[in-house]
């Protein structure tokens, strides 16, 4: 499968300018864990933090939810909704695209897709994958989305990274054969290192000054900043584990707790700065479609 190089952000003049595509992913890593749910539940608790702080910004944005989340939790997913923001898909159980096909991968998605209709959705329009694990070995994915009913994904990394990373597809929004839109992670990139300043770790640890350099260059290009997060990110008393996901690295584990204090503090700082968080399809339905 090939992309379309027609449709990208830089022959695109945009008519809202400093987008901030600021998204929560959704999910309970105690339920990817042996033995997690011995650890305590924190997930409904850091939502709530997520939704207080989006309700004192007056913003809208998207929670990316694992079904499993929503199974455990229908009326926390209600409460989003009733809050107008968007809700996508984030996989049934959190499994990485890379240990399924695209037949397991469909029954995946439609059991995702149940659980959140059960508690209360109306509409699915994103995708995103765990860990953003489309690459070049999972573009079957595109079509399954096609087929499924989906308008876009956010689930590539465009850089090399030592989980998943598809450092030549570019950090432009593109238009996949399939039409499915597929935004990217918002990069900073030197000869050195590539990673997405705008999320979850990288986020907390980068001090904000270049942070706010790295938007500013951003949006002088007309292009939005797409950032993620996790109810972790934010969670300050949140007891120490080994987080899955990360093949049991020791260090990278330990920067999984650093601070968790600062995610949004500088997500109000980017908003103070003119940043406009609004929902992913709110963004390719005013901006993509119509431009």
């Amino acid at each position: 499968m090939t992309v379309n190089e027609n449709k990208n952000q830089s022959d695109t003049e945009y008519k809202i300018k400093n987008i901030y595509l600021f998204s929560v992913d959704l999910e309970d890593v105690r339920f990817c864990m042996d033995g997690g749910l011995n650890y305590a539940e924190r997930v409904p608790l850091m939502t709530e933090k997520y939704l207080s702080f989006l309700d004192e910004h007056s913003c809208k944005t998207t929670f990316f939810v694992v079904g499993d989340v929503a199974k455990a939790y229908p009326e926390l997913i209600s409460r989003i909704v009733q809050k107008g923001h968007e809700i996508a898909c984030h996989t049934n159980k959190h499994v990485p695209l890379v240990n399924m096909d695209i037949k397991t991968f469909q029954k995946d998605l439609a059991e995702n897709m149940k659980t959140i209709y059960d508690a209360g959705v109306k509409s699915i329009y994103g995708f995103r994958a765990p860990i953003f694990s489309i690459t070049e070995k999972t573009l079957w994915v595109y079509k399954a989305l096609a087929d499924m009913g989906f308008i876009y994904s956010s689930s590539v990394l465009p850089a090399k990274n030592p989980l998943y990373g598809w450092s030549e597809f570019g950090r432009n929004v593109r238009l996949m054969e399939s039409k499915i839109w597929e935004l990217p992670m918002s990069l900073f990139k030197s000869s050195l290192v590539s990673f997405p300043y705008a999320g979850g770790i990288y986020f907390r640890l980068l001090p904000f000054f270049v942070t706010k350099n790295l938007v500013k260059n951003a949006w002088k290009k007309n292009q939005p900043v797409l950032g993620y997060a996790h109810p972790y990110d934010i969670d300050q008393e949140q007891e120490h584990f080994m987080h899955p996901d990360i093949n049991n690295n020791k260090v990278y584990n330990k920067l999984m707790y650093v601070n968790r204090g600062t995610i949004l503090k500088k997500a109000g700082k980017i908003i103070s700065m003119g940043g406009k968080i609004i929902p992913y399809i709110d963004y390719v339905n005013e901006i993509l479609v119509k431009t």
